[in-house]
């Protein structure tokens, strides 16, 4: 889960870690901020870096993405992948 203070200073080029909803188990994927939409609510728009769709553009929410290297911040995402591990 990323802070509004911290995803409001996201710039292109950054790294980030996103939760992927194209998964049953949502597990985390390695991504570069390659679009940003500040005329309204701020979008963020990732790139992800591996995988079969590595280059692919989304558009997660802010509670589907962390700081790279990860934050402490709880995530219950994080946290259901934990427990069943």
């Amino acid at each position: 889960m990323m802070l509004r203070f911290q995803w409001d200073s996201l710039r292109r080029g950054d790294h980030i870690v996103v939760h992927d909803a194209a998964r049953a188990d949502l597990k985390l994927r390695s991504a570069d901020v390659v679009l940003l939409d500040t005329r309204g609510p701020d979008t963020t728009s990732p790139c992800y870096n591996d995988g079969p769709d590595a280059g692919r553009v989304v558009r997660p929410g802010r509670f589907a993405v962390h700081a790279d290297p990860l934050d402490d911040i709880g995530c219950w995402r994080c946290d259901e992948y934990a427990a069943a591990a």
